[in-house]
């Protein structure tokens, strides 16, 4: 039944937004030496980024480490500096906010390091990500959420699942006076393409976002985004909006 209620959404990337790495990078420590092969990184440059992730999930599986080892370690990320304090603020005001997270990651690795201390997995209404899952052998593997549908990722469009998000809520009575979209990397200019003027973007300093955000305001045939930008470093930052 239609609620009728009038919220916040606030959207999070999920790598070197709400944790501080990339998840990828972080799992890749597992590696003998610390560091995957050179040809693996290339595949990653190039990217193919799930199509890397599943070799490497293979090529740590045959080097003896497990799924269940790759999951205690992901529950070892660091958070990026105040995000834990974003989450509760909003796990504590489900009144005023709903929250997602759009990652270009994968379900294991982001349910696992959801599992910090202190944190409410309640507190993220739904999780767009990339496919991941464990197999009969207790291999993980992952595959892409989409397939291609959009130039910003081979793997996942977020300009596509955001707006598919919002028409849901508003058949169900919930619809948004603002949308707060909190990301770093190039694949998040997509959905800040469709933001109006009530929302607000805001790429993290020192990233690709923001350098998207200015080649674009820079090209007179793209112009600017219509939703107000907001830099951000640590978390504070963002609870100041």
């Amino acid at each position: 039944m239609a609620t009728g209620k009038t919220k916040v959404l606030a959207v999070f990337d999920f790598d070197r937004t709400i944790i501080d790495y990339n998840s990828d990078d972080w799992v890749a420590r597992l590696c003998p030496g610390g560091e995957p092969p050179d040809w693996l990184w290339e595949k990653y440059r190039q990217g193919l980024f799930m199509e890397c992730v599943e070799e490497l999930l293979e090529y740590l599986h045959d080097n003896g480490v497990s799924s269940e080892d790759i999951l205690k370690y992901m529950t070892t990320v660091p958070y990026t500096d105040g995000m834990k304090d974003v989450l509760k603020f909003i796990n504590n005001s489900k009144d005023v906010f709903d929250c997602i997270v759009m990652s270009g990651s994968n379900e294991l690795f982001i349910e696992a390091a959801l599992k910090a201390d202190g944190i409410e997995r309640t507190v993220i209404s739904k999780v767009y990500t990339n496919v991941g899952y464990i197999n009969e052998e207790g291999r993980m593997h992952v595959r892409s959420y989409h397939d291609k549908v959009c130039k910003c990722s081979a793997d996942l469009c977020k300009g596509t699942l955001l707006p598919e998000y919002i028409r849901e809520r508003a058949q169900k009575g919930v619809t948004y006076k603002k949308v707060v979209y909190v990301g770093d990397g190039a694949n998040d200019l997509c959905p800040c393409k469709g933001l109006g003027t009530s929302d607000v973007v805001m790429p993290r300093k020192g990233y690709k976002l923001i350098d998207k955000i200015k080649e674009m305001e820079a090209d007179p045939t793209e112009g600017n985004l219509k939703a107000k930008v907001i830099p951000w470093e640590r978390g504070s930052e963002v609870l100041a909006v």
